[in-house]
């Protein structure tokens, strides 16, 4: 038996990108017969300034945690959420960030500030995976691979070309941890992407050990 996870997941509670809740975002996937998701909400300089201003660290976390804290009410034995980011830094791309839990954006105020490699630094000490999402599409540029631990080479919008089959390519050439999501912001983008799993996973440290140890499968947008 397969367990299904989203790993690219938008929620109108936080990103103002998507147009759906999280607790209706939630039932669409049980629906769909997945075994979890992962809540990846826009984490940005930009999100904080344009939506936050005058608020102190700890409010914005806790705004900014609140699509997740919504889905996660809708948990079960059967069915996962768990936390994730979708971190933008200085003058930088998407990096979708695994590992994270809520004491780590509590204790770690302005990260965001940080260029990515010295949050690749931050990364390690905390035990974090940084996967560069969708890093082909018109309005990316490829990061150092040193800087980061692998792509999403299987994003699942059907608003943008992300040049999956160039992501593809890359990953084996640098030996890429690889991921797959459906970038869920709207209803058309249900189920298009996400990796299955041999096991029942409902602890995002678990989570990150799949991916690490490659114990998973691809889902294709197509």
């Amino acid at each position: 038996m397969k367990y299904m996870y989203e790993t690219h997941f938008h929620t109108a509670d936080v990103s103002t990108c998507a147009h759906i809740s999280a607790e209706e975002a939630v039932e669409l996937y049980k629906n769909a017969g997945y075994s979890g998701v992962v809540v990846t909400d826009h984490f940005s300089q930009d999100c904080f300034d344009n939506r936050y201003e005058g608020k102190n660290w700890k409010e914005k976390i806790d705004y900014y945690l609140r699509g997740y804290r919504k889905a996660k009410t809708l948990a079960t034995e059967d069915f996962a959420v768990l936390l994730a980011l979708e971190a933008r830094f200085e003058n930088d791309n998407d990096y979708l960030v695994f590992g994270v839990d809520e004491d780590f954006l509590y204790e770690n105020e302005w990260f965001t500030k940080m260029t990515i490699k010295q949050f690749k630094k931050l990364a390690e000490k905390n035990q974090l995976t940084v996967i560069q999402a969708h890093p082909f599409r018109i309005d990316s540029n490829i990061t150092n691979p040193r800087y980061i631990d692998g792509i999403e080479i299987y994003n699942g919008n059907r608003r943008h070309d992300s040049s999956n089959n160039i992501a593809e390519m890359w990953a084996k050439k640098h030996g890429f941890i690889t991921t797959s999501g459906s970038d869920f912001h709207e209803y058309e983008d249900l189920a298009r992407g996400g990796i299955a799993l041999d096991r029942f996973v409902s602890d995002v440290k678990e989570f990150r050990a799949e991916l690490l140890a490659g114990r998973y499968e691809l889902k294709k947008p197509y």
